[in-house]
């Protein structure tokens, strides 16, 4: 009686002072929609897993030390690009001026490369120089002094010293001949020079080198560039340094030469404007759906009025992102249609029922102070026990899944207090001029075909449970088939141009993806670990036939000295001296603490890249003192994919157990409780079988689920329920307060459940291909929940609540 007192209490309270109530939410609303201004959008992968994380914690060490997310850029023409003086002197310009681009890590291309080849060669140039003449010099100041010690003099000294200038020349010739020649045919030693950019990245055949082949595709039609950024950067720093990227491209325009820009920082990019375009579609569309399905199902006075209420209420929960700093991502980008869906399925029930109790009592405060009593506790118990099952989304590993399920949470409650503290006053506030009912024959068609569905799932209880329960057991069974995808490419628009873009470079450079280790050790350059290194790579490579390569600081090396992996510790350390940093810098830390293997793969499903990734776990028998482990955005993606899949079973079932707790708590009648609840459960199974049949992923929206189908189907179930034990303390007996509630209450449940479908079908007019398809199935859901409601709900009562004496509870 406590809280039937107490919102009695609030009814008068908001029939005495609506005005100034009114004006209090004006205010916060007001405060609240400077937030809209501060909200971000973030769609990068650090929204699939935490930072804290290990794999996160590692992968972040490994970006700061070998650069952050990559942008690829790639020239097509239709002859071989590197080998057109004019156009290897504008790409010579565009490296030099992406490389001196703010927040560049590195570039690496076939000119860079090129670059490094020519300085190495000008080296060995000026070395054999050096010991060409230090050998002549050599030659004569032996043979002059020879001749000075047999007593000849200057003349014969000096023609001594010019027979053994000429032999030592000769000898030179003989020796170096053919290099020279070489040499000074190519002319300069230089990457602008083609003749030399001929000689050092192609063979004899006129096919790249095995250095720059992934870099030059189409025997060097094609000419990629690398773009490596730096570590930690924000989405707008990623932006920043992309448009200035694209502006130096566009300046370096080659004529009939194609280019392809893109990378996860150019996609993101373009995701931001993508997001901000369907915020404001979905908004558009839910708005239209609202105003039709409350113009067709809900036949009240104002019966339009929930949805400026219900967007006050979004103002709320978007301005409350933004003080406190939660992103707009894919995930949160989805709560804009299923709240206002939400937000108006409450403000239905409040509407309803002030609109009921004031037809029977003719008298707008005691009308609102029914109504608040009834319906405030009802509803406030379904909006708990919802937020309590959206919470369990906490128990995921992937940020944006928390997010979701915390704003979602924070979400229901506040439209449950502006519903009440908004909606309500207004009503007030309309009907102080006189109270002019509305009454029509459209809700007693509506109330007679709920009725006659009563009284026939009264009649056959067993029978309305057999199929549901089939049709669960068979969606519980084929829940280890579904697929799991939490490719980040996938969850976007996949029309997006950067996205078009990164694909056909793929195509072009032979559809590879990658897979990155980090090594760590006291030196990784030890000959132990340097022959670990070796084995790792060439026991993965021809272990698994999706790897097409590897490359780590071995390959660098073994350009030098092709058996490195057998040579000691004071050889590496010769070799790698003798390596420009551009060919180090990639795959070795200066301190040498760090190493970097790349293993190139096929372009295989994220299952796929799952068993890969664990078959290559397996072959790490690591020497002692040494630390390996995968990293990079293929990595990151496969183990969000475990996160995937434990945490949706984790939160289904905390929620089936944080629901149950809290009806037991209220009800404080174990069966009462589980009346709720297992209708729900039935539709999770029903839901399971959907995404089976339609073939629908497992992704980070449709693994949420779960818990909306908790929430959602709960919240109707327990005001069904509501409705049924205030009948039945009433004096009613089990049929006659299950048609009742059923004629009542399942009006208002099916207008909110319809309201609900209304705004969840928004999603379906998104750019994102994935929230589509999550629009689809909690559309299907939603009314699969109705469904269970208004059939399982009473059948189950029917059967199970025997005690048809007791008034049950005493309305606490």
């Amino acid at each position: 009686m406590f809280l039937k007192n107490l919102f009695h209490n609030a009814g008068m309270l908001i029939t005495r002072r609506a005005t100034p109530i009114v004006i209090i939410m004006a205010l916060i609303t007001g405060g609240m929609g400077y937030g809209l201004t501060r909200i971000e959008v973030k769609t990068n992968v650090d929204m699939l897993l935490s930072k804290d994380s290990p794999v996160s914690i590692h992968n972040d060490r490994f970006q700061r030390q070998f650069g952050g997310e990559s942008l690829v850029l790639l020239l097509r023409g239709s002859d071989n690009l590197l080998l057109n003086h004019d156009i290897l002197s504008t790409l010579n310009s565009l490296q030099q001026e992406l490389a001196a681009g703010d927040r560049v890590f590195s570039v690496t291309s076939p000119v860079s490369i090129a670059e490094v080849y020519a300085r190495q060669a000008e080296q060995q140039s000026s070395q054999l120089q050096e010991q060409m003449s230090l050998q002549i010099q050599q030659a004569m100041t032996e043979a002059t002094a020879a001749v000075k010690n047999k007593g000849g003099d200057e003349k014969q000294q000096a023609q001594a010293a010019d027979a053994a200038k000429q032999q030592a020349e000769q000898a030179i010739a003989a020796q170096y001949g053919e290099q020279i020649r070489q040499m000074n045919e190519i002319g300069g030693l230089a990457s602008t020079n083609e003749a030399f950019v001929r000689y050092a990245l192609f063979d004899e055949s006129g096919a790249p080198q095995t250095a720059v082949a992934q870099l030059l595709s189409e025997n060097g039609h094609s000419v990629l560039f690398n773009i490596q950024l730096e570590s930690g950067l924000s989405l707008q720093e990623m932006s920043d340094a992309t448009d200035q990227l694209e502006l130096i491209i566009a300046e370096h325009s080659i004529a009939e030469t194609h280019s392809l820009f893109s990378g996860i920082p150019a996609i993101s990019k373009t995701i931001d404007d993508f997001i901000s375009k369907d915020i404001v579609t979905m908004l558009l569309t839910v708005i239209i759906l609202m105003i039709i399905v409350l113009l067709l199902i809900f036949p009240v006075r104002w019966r339009l009025l929930s949805l400026p209420v219900v967007m006050v209420g979004m103002v709320w929960v978007f301005g409350l992102m933004g003080y406190i700093g939660m992103p707009l991502s894919i995930a949160t980008m989805a709560l804009l249609p299923i709240l206002i869906g939400l937000g108006t399925d409450f403000a239905l029930q409040f509407h309803n029922r002030y609109e009921e109790e004031l037809v029977k009592k003719g008298d707008s405060p005691k009308a609102m102070a029914a109504a608040v009593r009834h319906m405030a506790p009802a509803v406030g118990i379904a909006v708990i026990i919802m937020s309590a099952g959206f919470l369990t989304l906490l128990f995921s590993e992937m940020p944006m899944i928390k997010d979701f399920g915390l704003m979602l949470a924070i979400g229901v409650c506040i439209m449950y207090a502006v519903s009440l503290g908004l909606l309500l006053p207004l009503l007030i506030l309309r009907d102080r001029k006189g109270i002019k009912l509305r009454t029509g024959k459209a809700d007693n068609v509506v109330e007679r075909a709920l009725g006659g569905l009563a009284k026939y799932v009264i009649e056959h209880p067993k029978a309305m449970l057999i199929l549901p329960l089939i049709v669960a057991i068979a969606g519980f069974s084929v829940d280890h088939k579904l697929n799991v995808e939490s490719n980040i490419e996938k969850l976007m628009p996949q029309k997006v141009p950067a996205l078009v873009e990164l694909n056909e470079i793929r195509e072009v450079m032979d559809n590879s993806l990658t897979l990155d280790w980090m090594i760590e050790a006291q030196d990784v350059t030890e000959p132990e670990i340097i022959q670990w290194m070796d084995m790792f790579q060439k026991q993965a490579v021809t272990g698994n036939p999706e790897i097409q390569g590897s490359s780590s600081i071995i390959n660098a090396m073994s350009a030098i000295q092709p058996e490195v992996v057998t040579a000691d510790s004071a050889t590496i350390a010769k070799i790698l001296a003798q390596l420009p940093t551009e060919m180090t810098a990639p795959y070795l830390s200066e301190d040498r603490r760090m190493a970097h293997i790349r293993f190139t793969i096929d372009n295989i499903s994220t299952q796929d890249q799952e068993q890969l990734l664990s078959r290559l776990e397996n072959y790490s028998n690591l020497p002692d003192g040494v630390r390996a482990h995968s990293v990079g955005i293929q990595v990151l993606q496969v183990k969000a994919l475990n996160g995937l899949t434990d945490s949706r079973h984790t939160s289904l079932f905390s929620g089936l157990l944080a629901i149950m707790a809290g009806l037991f708590f209220v009800y404080r009648n174990l069966k009462r409780a589980f009346f709720p609840i297992l209708p729900i459960i039935l539709v999770n199974g029903w839901s399971t079988a959907l995404l089976f049949i339609l073939g629908i992923d497992i992704n980070p929206l449709t693994a949420v689920l779960g818990a909306l189908v908790l929430g959602i189907g709960t919240e109707f179930t327990i005001l069904f329920m509501e409705r049924y034990l205030e009948e039945k303390a009433n004096g009613l007996d089990i049929k006659a307060a299950i048609i009742t509630a059923m004629t009542k209450v399942g009006r208002a449940v099916t207008a909110s459940g319809l309201t609900v479908v209304g705004g969840f079908s928004a999603l379906m007019f998104t750019n994102f291909e994935v929230v589509k398809l999550f629009g689809v199935t909690t559309v299907l859901d939603t009314l699969l929940c109705l469904l269970s409601t208004l059939i399982v709900l009473p059948a189950i009562i029917v059967l199970l609540d025997k005690d048809k004496e007791q008034a049950l509870l005493d309305q606490s």
